[in-house]
């Protein structure tokens, strides 16, 4: 078979590393977030809350990239025991996955009270002085967070279950 016919059973190596670093950045500042709430008061809680940040600031960009990317390379199809209904519950799920990662970054941004500094070497300042406007997205980032939550676990959940059954090929398609 030529490279052209050929069935793709695996993602490129870009959207691997695009998807294995969103993955690992964003799971690390979600339960690094609700952390911070035991945090408070104490000495590490500025360091972690200045990593959550810098690193969500990584994240933003590489899920642009990430989004974009995928117009250019398309998704590895589906093994075919899996039922057209269910492949676009799960491309519609997919999505919403990628709008809320969307949602909870900006948001995130947009809550900020004040400035913070990127890896502690570029001071990054405080987008919005209103506290009404903080405090409303500090709503929609609290709120986007534990749906992404519920997301994340549904689709790592997912992957295991496959897995369990010896469906190997989904978690395969991006190892």
């Amino acid at each position: 078979m030529s490279d052209t016919t050929r069935v793709r059973t695996k993602y490129d190596l870009f959207s691997r590393l695009l998807h294995w670093l969103t993955a690992g950045i964003i799971i690390y500042a979600m339960c690094m977030g609700y952390v911070l709430h035991l945090l408070a008061g104490t000495s590490w809680f500025h360091f972690f809350s200045e990593l959550n940040m810098s690193l969500a600031t990584v994240a933003t960009p590489v899920m642009m990239v990430r989004f974009v990317w995928r117009f250019f390379k398309p998704a590895v199809p589906y093994p075919d025991y899996i039922p057209p209904r269910k492949r676009q519950l799960v491309a519609f799920l997919h999505e919403m996955l990628y709008l809320t990662i969307i949602v909870v970054l900006i948001s995130g941004f947009l809550m900020l009270k004040n400035g913070y500094c990127l890896f502690g070497l570029i001071a990054v300042p405080q987008p919005v002085s209103s506290a009404e406007i903080n405090t409303f997205f500090f709503t929609v980032h609290r709120t986007s967070c534990m749906l992404l939550g519920l997301i994340v676990v549904g689709h790592i959940g997912a992957v295991i279950n496959y897995r369990r059954k010896g469906q190997r090929e989904i978690l395969q398609r991006m190892m």
